[in-house]
């Protein structure tokens, strides 16, 4: 008869675990799960056991562990499904997560807490339309649950609302955004036990106002947000953006600058590049681009995507394809808004040098998104319609060429870290990862398939030939290969 309570080596195992002795704890019940051992019928024991190797980081135990206890219990098992997710999404591997809420989902449709850590891993994903039916599905669960589990609820509910609200404004609904925060401030009423601080939700507010471009209603949420927190970065970045709308130029120049310089302000690097780019100062704009890439390597996507319109500006459309093709080859998540932005300003530049075959894929692969608006499917509908047209020429334009650079952003824009080349040692394609070796040592250097520029048909393997640049990983501060390009075969 399997032992499901009770565990006196359960409770062992917890006074272990407060004391940090981990390793102890491996030591004496690692092995339960060989040769059929009475623990490994122990509910209680082997559920501690999966939370200490959570706290180590060993994700087939952790896994192996939950799947037991859903063996022994499978009445619960969405909750420990659910517990495994949560795992991976700690380690922010959100695709992995999301794989494990869906199982729990599987079981337990109405799950509150699992639905809203998927719409937390969807939105992470830059997947806005899918997080959206998350948290809706979340709200529809709490609305539905008797006043006393309400009450346990209570805090996830309104972090639901909080990020429903995020995510309805990034697919353009802010009416239903404002709602949403309404509903959030309402719920969230209690002095001494606030989950959402009340600036965040004027930042957020004025985000919407943002998106609608009333920038009068921004600016007075944002102008009151920051008198609550005069040193967030975020609502800095927010109130440059809305004064750059009310044509404030030189106020939003001063408050993007101050929210580069506050905490996290490396995020805001992309913002003021931009402000710069739209008011012509584009060797300005190129240094606090390039200086972004460096201060905020996380968020290289938006940086590239931004330097591909500075080289526009700079009448240089072949870099600028360049530049967003590596990004479509692999760097950005796929059924996310920003594949959809990449794929789709691809197709535009295309479309404006007279390449509408060319373009016509492209723009194919962004209406075709998970995350595509109205706006991609109806210039698809225009496009083929071009295409198709009885006076559509015969032939295409000719190449795409640049204008040279500037002497002042030659040297901003052309600057590059030297290149090492080497060879892919092992690449495991499931999970994205690899080490690349190069040097007369034979030195390994870990590579994630988010760092490799990849051109439309390449793919990665062990064996090819590869060159990179050292970067440094934000997370450990180790030594990474980033900008991982094929080499030519010989």
């Amino acid at each position: 008869m399997k032992r499901k309570h009770g565990s006196g080596r359960a409770a062992e195992v917890r006074a272990l675990r407060e004391r940090g002795e981990l390793h102890r704890i491996v030591d004496l019940f690692g092995s339960i799960d060989e040769g059929g051992t009475e623990d490994w019928e122990d509910l209680d024991l082997v559920l501690e056991l999966a939370r200490t190797y959570s706290l180590l980081g060993n994700e087939a135990r952790v896994e192996q562990f939950f799947l037991r206890c859903v063996e022994l219990n499978p009445r619960r098992a969405a909750l420990y499904h659910c517990q495994i997710g949560w795992y991976f999404q700690r380690k922010k591997r959100w695709a992995r997560a999301l794989t494990w809420y869906d199982r729990a989902l599987e079981t337990f449709a109405g799950y509150h807490l699992c639905l809203f850590r998927k719409g937390y891993c969807l939105e992470r994903l830059h997947r806005p339309r899918a997080a959206v039916d998350a948290f809706a599905a979340a709200d529809e669960s709490y609305g539905a649950s008797p006043s006393e589990q309400q009450e346990r609820g209570r805090g996830i509910q309104i972090q639901v609302l909080f990020h429903l609200a995020r995510n309805l404004r990034e697919v353009g609904d802010t009416e239903r955004a404002r709602s949403a925060l309404d509903r959030c401030a309402h719920l969230d009423d209690r002095p001494g036990e606030r989950v959402i601080r009340s600036e965040h939700r004027l930042a957020s507010y004025g985000e919407t106002y943002l998106r609608d471009e009333n920038h009068q209603a921004a600016i007075r949420c944002l102008e009151e947000a920051r008198g609550l927190d005069p040193n967030s970065s975020v609502i800095w970045e927010r109130l440059g953006r809305a004064y750059e709308q009310a044509g404030r130029l030189e106020d939003a120049e001063a408050a993007l600058r101050r929210s580069t310089e506050l905490a996290k302000g490396e995020v805001a690097l992309v913002a003021l590049g931009s402000f710069l780019r739209r008011a012509g100062r584009l060797a300005e704009a190129g240094e606090v681009l390039t200086s972004a890439l460096e201060r905020h390597p996380r968020g290289e996507v938006q940086i590239r995507m931004e330097l591909a319109e500075l080289q526009i500006a700079l009448r240089r459309p072949r870099s600028a394809l360049e530049e967003l093709e590596r990004l479509a080859g692999g760097r950005v998540p796929p059924g996310s808004t920003l594949a959809a932005a990449v794929e789709s300003r691809i197709a535009e530049v295309l479309i404006d040098h007279g390449q509408l075959s060319r373009a016509l894929p492209y723009l194919r692969a962004a209406a075709e998104q998970e995350a595509a608006g109205e706006h991609e499917k109806t210039r698809l509908e225009q496009l083929l319609e071009r295409i198709e047209a009885p006076d559509a020429p015969a032939v295409e334009s000719a190449s795409i060429v640049d204008e040279p650079l500037p002497d002042d952003l030659s040297r901003i824009l052309g600057r590059e870290r030297p290149r090492i080349e080497g060879r892919i040692a092992s690449y495991f394609a499931d999970r994205g990862f690899g080490f690349i070796a190069h040097g007369d040592a034979g030195e390994t250097v870990f590579f994630h398939v988010s760092h490799c520029e990849l051109r439309s048909g390449e793919a990665l393997g062990a064996g090819q030939d590869v060159s990179f640049v050292v970067g440094v990983n934000q997370r450990n501060k180790r030594p990474q290969a980033e900008k991982v390009r094929l080499r030519p075969a010989s």
